[in-house]
């Protein structure tokens, strides 16, 4: 009888070993499909049938006017909110029908402000990030995914100080530490860069595409800023294949409706730009074939 019990015991103990195996997998190599997208708001159309789709390990950018419905697209993956036609989709599975604690193993998102006055440390906050996987992950393994994110983030310094008492960077650089900590399989960025000096903007663009890179990580990341999207090809990539950088694509949103989506090299085609902002843009180069041009909007050209 004892025997039998503690056979048991083993078997319960393996198949719930295997089956954090998988999941942490499966958080992995995550992938989102967005089918006929339509949210309605207070009787106005926010978004209008959008679709696409992203691959596992992919970096896409959504771009857009304000207004166009990008934050919204991001409020429905994260479930904030519900009500909307359509579909979406991660790993075959609706969105719908995780509950909040599983979704949160497959999805992160990194918001583009966060409050000033929230009183915890750098530390407990980043390990509250591993509430997903509490109960299905050692007390070791939450340690090292948090050490992990910060030295990817370099905010190891910070971890003893509040978050109340860093500067506007360095809270952004905590809430991306946050999300990498949280071993999720995609991470949904809303404006990353947004109020970061330069400085603190090319060490965010060096995290992503160090977490996408290295960690397979799929990252969706809404942005104004078009150069940033172009400019997220590796140097050998630009120069063997025009900047094509394998898995990387924009979506390019106007009037809560898909205007158009495609490498990022197919934002310097004519017209391309004004179309999608309602603004002309000029191209400003180096000389160098390899490197893309810089855009810049042009006063007073408005379309």
């Amino acid at each position: 009888m004892r025997d039998s019990k503690y056979r048991w015991k083993y078997c319960c103990a393996s198949n719930v070993a295997d089956w954090m195996s998988r999941a942490k997998r499966i958080s992995k190599i995550s992938k989102i499909k967005i089918s006929g997208l339509s949210v309605s708001i207070g009787g106005s159309q926010i978004l209008s049938g959008v679709s696409f789709e992203t691959e596992p390990g992919s970096l896409t950018f959504i771009i857009g006017r304000n207004g166009a419905g990008k934050s919204t697209l991001f409020k429905c993956v994260t479930g904030v909110l519900k009500n909307y036609g359509g579909a979406i989709d991660i790993n075959g599975v609706p969105v719908s029908s995780l509950s909040a604690r599983d979704r949160a193993k497959l999805v992160a998102y990194v918001p583009q402000s966060s409050p000033g006055d929230v009183p915890y440390t750098v530390a407990d906050f980043l390990e509250m990030s591993r509430y997903p996987w509490r109960s299905l992950s050692s007390e070791a393994d939450d340690r090292r995914a948090v050490a992990d994110a910060m030295n990817m983030t370099g905010v190891e310094a910070l971890s003893g100080r509040r978050l109340s008492s860093l500067s506007g960077g360095e809270r952004q650089k905590v809430m991306i530490a946050s999300a990498i900590a949280q071993e999720s399989g995609i991470i949904l960025m809303d404006e990353p860069t947004t109020y970061l000096d330069y400085a603190h903007q090319v060490e965010t663009m060096e995290v992503m595409a160090r977490v996408n890179r290295e960690r397979g990580v799929t990252l969706i990341v809404v942005t104004h800023d078009v150069n940033l999207a172009i400019g997220m090809a590796s140097p050998k990539e630009k120069e063997s294949q025009k900047g094509e950088m394998a898995g990387v694509k924009v979506v390019a949103l106007a009037g809560g409706r898909l205007t158009w989506t495609g490498p990022p090299s197919g934002l310097l085609e004519p017209g391309r730009l004004d179309e999608i902002y309602g603004v002309r843009f000029r191209q400003f180069t180096s000389g160098n074939p390899c490197e893309y041009p810089v855009l810049v909007p042009e006063m007073g050209a408005r379309i």
